[in-house]
């Protein structure tokens, strides 16, 4: 009868509890208030890639955004100005550590909006209840790109009037490339449809497969990146057991600009002809085409070396190739 009565107490203080918590109601959020302290910074902070198409219809981008993280009512409630700063040592630090050349997009190819004023610098003015601002750049003829170059913008968040302060360094400064890509541009593995074949060095053959990265060079062609193995714009070989190349040869290729998608022409990225004569050139009797359905290529083409093959047509090298597209660089 003891043990009976303990266990009725037990469930009888459950219950209770259960009652208790039941019974509870939930809570409501508190007002801001005036806690806490408003940052205003870039996002994103660091380096964007803006990558547009090669066409001659005017174009635009968010390049990047100004937010303020309010803090309180207060600052919601007030009037700020955030003042960026076009700095040139931001781009020349960003080529540095990147291995890359970027220059500044000229007021020729591209617009900012809002305007920079003489000195480079934008205002931005927050009325009260705004918590971000957007930095625009228009490209009205993306085909007057010189695609050699590589293009960007290098800003600073420098100070701000009225409530809140500057975020960390990580997020005051910015590095905008605008990059213009063709439907070609890609990133592409190379295989052989047949061996590679040299003439003049049977030790000479095929390294496959092996990534290819086609990078725009003009509204309708691109140049051949040998990711991987070289990084440069080569084909990789084996001599032997070991990876080689042909020096100075390269691929540039030039597509149908009606949009076919037939390759119509091939250059030498390296001179054409460079000082070894060593040039690309379309096999005709290939499909040498992109097909716009799997972006795929199929290529056949010769190297020719007149200073080494002088009886014309000079074919030295023959190759024969599928290119499949992976996706975007």
């Amino acid at each position: 009868m003891k043990t009976l009565r303990i266990l009725k107490n037990v469930a009888v203080v459950f219950m209770a509890l259960l009652l208790i918590n039941s019974c509870e109601t939930v809570e409501t959020p508190e007002p801001m208030g005036d806690a806490g302290q408003t940052i205003v910074k870039l996002f994103p902070a660091g380096f964007k890639l803006i990558a547009l198409d090669a066409i001659p219809t005017s174009q635009k981008a968010v390049m990047f955004e100004v937010r303020r993280d309010v803090a309180n009512e207060a600052d919601l409630n007030s009037a700020t100005t955030a003042v960026l700063k076009f700095k040139q040592s931001i781009l020349d630090t960003f080529n540095v550590h990147n291995d890359m050349a970027l220059e500044v997009l000229g007021s020729n190819l591209a617009t900012i909006a809002p305007a920079p004023s003489a000195d480079g610098s934008i205002a931005l003015n927050f009325a009260a209840g705004e918590f971000s601002k957007s930095i625009t750049v228009t490209i009205p003829d993306a085909t007057k790109f010189n695609f050699s170059k590589q293009y960007g913008f290098g800003y600073e968040i420098q100070f701000t009037g009225g409530t809140g302060k500057l975020s960390e360094a990580a997020e005051k400064e910015v590095v905008v490339q605008v990059l213009v890509k063709n439907k070609y541009d890609g990133i592409y593995e190379v295989k052989a449809n047949s061996p590679m074949v040299d003439i003049l060095n049977a030790s000479l053959t095929g390294y496959y497969p092996f990534v290819y990265v086609l990078e725009t060079s003009g509204a309708h062609s691109v140049m051949c990146y040998d990711r991987d193995v070289w990084g440069d714009y080569m084909h990789p070989i084996m001599s032997g057991t070991n990876v080689s190349g042909y020096g100075s040869f390269g691929l540039e290729i030039f597509f149908d600009p009606s949009g076919s998608g037939k390759i119509i022409d091939v250059k030498n990225p390296w001179g054409n002809p460079p000082g070894n004569t060593r040039m690309p050139k379309i096999d005709e009797s290939g499909i040498n085409a992109w097909n716009p359905t799997s972006k795929n290529v199929d290529f056949k083409y010769f190297m020719i070396q007149p200073s080494l093959v002088p009886d014309a047509p000079h074919i030295r090298v023959y190759f024969d190739e599928t290119w499949t597209y992976k996706g975007p660089r």
